[in-house]
């Protein structure tokens, strides 16, 4: 007997959760299923061009019409969300107009994009290891956009709390421009390797690129709101 096609299978870590409660709250139509690989027993989420078994394993129960990959995402935050105790900026290569501290020393962007790689190589690894175990369209979606206000990141701080209390929230244009490196890498990694980008919806970004209010979850992620945008764009661009 032929195994039942899904229509989307969704592989992430914890951004997936704001589309999985906007699909639920939708209360159905087109069928995805989400498979949230951020705990241990996930890791690491490929060796070489090999998924974890557990992920190929939910790869492998069913044919998919369209796979999405939401893995990683927050990795510039453990470096840009609190100060530095070295206070540093750098020139976003793309639009170097922005503004940069001046009292701050400045660092060259390349510099940071290696940290970054760093930091994304387990991620980057398992999109192209889930990307050799699939045929057809694959579809990154971007992470969201800093949250702007220091005062809601103080307030609501995930995993960041005795850092930031320590520290302080970094400024939000320092942290969008290293959002933009962040999201640069996986531009780029997409490319390479024949994966869809997704970027975030335009109606979730205010008019500094940020996240807007009413998307606001925590200091590291995006609400239910949110993902209702992202799911639209989704199902408009790839789902007929």
């Amino acid at each position: 007997m032929m195994a039942h096609m899904r229509e989307v299978l969704v592989i992430g870590h914890s951004h997936l959760t704001a589309v999985q409660f906007a699909h639920i709250e939708a209360g159905g139509g087109t069928e995805i299923e989400f498979f949230g690989v951020t705990l241990p027993k996930f890791h690491p989420e490929s060796e070489g061009r090999r998924l974890h078994p557990a992920i190929q394993a939910r790869i492998d129960a069913a044919p998919s019409k369209l796979h999405v990959s939401m893995l990683g995402g927050n990795d510039h935050c453990v470096i840009c969300l609190a100060n530095d105790p070295r206070r540093f900026d750098f020139v976003l290569p793309e639009e170097p107009d922005l503004y940069t501290d001046p009292q701050a020393e400045i660092i060259p962007a390349s510099l940071l994009r290696v940290e970054l790689k760093r930091r994304i190589t387990r991620y980057l690894d398992a999109l192209e290891a889930y990307r050799a175990a699939v045929p057809g369209r694959l579809v990154h979606i971007e992470s969201p956009p800093p949250v702007p206000s220091e005062m809601f990141i103080g307030s609501h701080p995930d995993t960041f709390g005795g850092v930031l209390a320590e520290r302080g929230v970094a400024p939000a244009l320092f942290r969008y421009k290293m959002w933009r490196l962040h999201s640069g890498l996986y531009r780029e990694a997409c490319a390479r390797l024949g994966v869809e980008f997704l970027p975030v919806p335009r109606e979730m970004q205010d008019e500094q690129g940020m996240l807007v209010q009413p998307a606001w979850r925590d200091a590291t992620h995006a609400n239910t709101f949110y993902g209702r945008y992202v799911l639209a764009q989704l199902l408009a661009q790839f789902v007929s």
